[in-house]
């Protein structure tokens, strides 16, 4: 089979097991080869449902192409629309910064960092060949480089993360989204979406999801702990399986009572976000 029979034969099965939800999403699926971001694969291993390694440092896996399955439902919490302007944390192969960008369209623009100069160089080079020129590939530190504020309608990371870096909350418009990999001590790994909106941060949903964790400064800090509460039992362990929805706001914008009757209270060195359930 060829590239554009797999790439259809891939959308079907992600749109059968729910991972694609709306059609914008599929149509980006459809358009962007992914074997040009997978060089020396097969074209069914590129289009198979799972995660590739594309670079390693000794026995460490430091970049891969995610899972599509995974991709997909990152894109739906993110919902690009055309005209954003949208960031992403961790270029890696550059596959997913294409998708946003055909999500976006050509008046939209996508800015993706990339804290590997190798990785950013291969990436922009593939996204030039296929003619994404609202893609800017930045080689630097996700966490800490400089960004404009209330910038990004939407911003998405590709790294697993213990916080949700201050940069990142700042660029952020009123009304954006951002869709980040949470570890959630004693809960597991969880892609998490969230809206700003006038109390900090809505949540949108979350998916299971195994990421690499994230290099830099993000992932530098040890300090600080996410602590678990569930309202019936404040001893007992919540599992984000069994929840239909969440709220976050920033330390500085939540009450003392809020943070009180919180359900979790994620405690980094910048932020500290109290999350409820509903």
């Amino acid at each position: 089979m060829n590239d554009a029979t797999l790439r259809e034969a891939l959308v079907k099965q992600l749109q059968r097991n729910g991972a694609i939800q709306t059609e914008p999403v599929a149509a980006a699926l459809r358009r962007v080869p992914r074997h040009r971001f997978v060089p020396g694969m097969s074209l069914n291993q590129a289009y198979a449902d799972h995660a590739v390694a594309v670079k390693t440092i000794g026995d460490d896996v430091v970049s891969s192409i995610s899972q599509p399955g995974m991709i997909a439902q990152m894109l739906e919490l993110l919902a690009p629309l055309p005209s954003d302007n949208v960031l992403e944390v961790g270029t890696g192969t550059g596959y997913n910064a294409a998708l946003l960008a055909e999500l976006v369209g050509p008046t939209g623009t996508v800015t993706t960092l990339e804290l590997d100069e190798e990785l950013a160089g291969r990436a922009r080079a593939t996204l030039s060949e296929l003619g994404y020129t609202n893609v800017t590939v930045v080689a630097a530190d996700g966490s800490s480089y400089p960004l404009e504020p209330r910038r990004y309608n939407g911003i998405t990371v590709t790294a697993r993360s213990d916080d949700i870096a201050k940069s990142w909350w700042e660029t952020l418009r009123d009304d954006g989204r951002i869709v980040v990999p949470l570890r959630l001590e004693s809960a597991g790994e969880y892609a998490v979406g969230f809206e700003r909106s006038e109390i900090g941060l809505r949540g949108l949903g979350a998916h299971p999801c195994a990421f690499i964790a994230i290099r830099g400064a993000a992932g530098a800090s040890t300090e600080g702990d996410v602590f678990y509460r569930d309202p019936a039992d404040r001893n007992a362990k919540v599992c984000l399986r069994r929840i239909s929805g969440v709220i976050a706001v920033r330390r500085e914008d939540a009450t003392a009572e809020l943070l009180d009757r919180a359900d979790v209270v994620i405690a980094r060195p910048v932020t500290v976000f109290a999350v409820t359930f509903a």
